[in-house]
């Protein structure tokens, strides 16, 4: 009997640590966005940027609703096309975590305003990011013990783009599901798990990563071939709705990756700045500071690729691949607003915090990348909440 209660309080102390760590974190940044915005104007918006200062008389959340949210403001407040401000009408961008904004405006019958639907956006971002705190560290837990369970939580709470978890974008609602999803597998609850991923698929392009990610689990754990068959129709449907939609609605079902292509390609993402970087590495660090931006994602890029196979040892077969896909096809076609897009590769975490858990990094190095992540993460909230580009 008390081995089974000692059981059953360790996950729900582990979840009350972690959380903690999680609302005392977003408390800093909180009040870093805010007493940045009132001792310093926000700059001005840059050409290609839309409009996107929703709450200037609240600057303790005007700052979390920049660059990529007014996209989904415009979408939110009146769907795709039409007079959507974004390029192509907004299809370069997937509906639900709009759709969500849209649904918690009317839920409390508030007026779809851009402000009010910024703030729903905000409130999602937050709540999702309650639920991803906890459910990492028990990722961690399951596999590596409680302690690389809270390492990996604090880890995740201390990213240094970080901050994007709790603006109104869609990585933290996209990062629950996933956990979500792979939550559900655990145990066995396949239909569960495919329509998680079938809502992450509904959320980014990359939620199809965990198509093959999730049916590599029930091959493993010898599921029937009917669950077999659940997960592969639902984890993809998302993506799939979406296709169609655009498909019936502007008559091309590839609408969403000619939307892309208007923030430019491989060429402009990728080989500009590596050949910036190899060649003219002075005019990278003195020149344009969003040079700077770029260097640092591709620094975080090359660090979650130098843990790949570490991770393979520290989480699940299902867990590794899709961090390695989404890790390497991310790295591959795009190093503009990569730290962002790396956010989800969640079994790096838990790989980073089983070796920070090693005596030989707990000490000094341990400290010096919990300190320079925050660092980092407390700067770049700081230049994201003033209209920096940062995206």
């Amino acid at each position: 009997m008390r081995a089974t209660s000692r059981r059953a309080v360790a996950p729900a102390s582990l979840t009350v640590q972690v959380l903690a760590v999680a609302v005392f974190s977003r408390l800093g940044l909180a009040f870093l966005a805010w007493f940045s915005l009132r001792v310093f104007p926000r700059l001005d918006t840059y050409p290609a940027q839309l409009p996107d200062s929703f709450l200037p008389g609240h600057r303790m959340l005007d700052g979390w609703a920049r660059w990529d949210a007014a996209h989904y403001v415009a979408i939110a407040g009146g769907g795709y096309g039409g007079d959507n401000p974004s390029p192509h009408g907004g299809v370069g961008f997937f509906p639900l975590f709009p759709l969500l904004m849209r649904g918690a405006v009317e839920l409390v019958g508030l007026s779809p305003t851009p402000g009010n639907l910024a703030m729903a956006g905000i409130a999602i971002a937050n709540l999702c990011f309650l639920g991803v705190v906890p459910l990492t560290a028990r990722l961690a837990a399951s596999r590596c013990g409680p302690t690389v369970g809270r390492e990996a939580a604090l880890l995740l709470c201390v990213a240094p783009f970080g901050f994007f978890l709790n603006a109104a974008y869609s990585e933290s609602l996209f990062l629950l599901l996933t956990l979500g999803a792979f939550a559900a597998a655990d145990r066995g609850r396949w239909g569960v798990a495919g329509a998680l991923a079938g809502l992450a698929s509904a959320t980014r392009l990359v939620g199809l990563a965990l198509l093959p990610a999730l049916l590599l689990l029930a091959v493993r754990d010898r599921a029937s071939g009917w669950d077999r068959v659940m997960v592969a129709a639902l984890a993809s449907a998302g993506a799939l709705a979406y296709s169609v939609y655009t498909w019936w609605q502007f008559g091309s079902p590839l609408a969403y990756f000619d939307a892309q292509a208007t923030w430019g390609g491989w060429d402009e993402h990728v080989r500009f700045y590596a050949e910036l970087f190899a060649f003219h590495p002075r005019s990278a660090l003195t020149g344009d500071p969003r040079h700077l931006v770029i260097l640092l994602n591709l620094a975080t890029g090359i660090v979650w690729l130098a843990l790949l196979p570490k991770v393979r040892r520290a989480v699940d077969p299902g867990v590794a691949l899709f961090t390695a896909l989404l890790v390497v096809v991310q790295f591959t076609f795009t190093w503009v607003s990569l730290g962002r897009y790396l956010l989800p590769a969640v079994g790096v975490y838990v790989a980073a915090a089983a070796l920070l858990a090693q005596s030989r990094w707990s000490g000094w190095p341990r400290d010096v990348v919990l300190v320079g992540s925050t660092l980092l993460l407390g700067l770049l909230t700081i230049l994201y909440g003033h209209g920096f580009w940062v995206v």
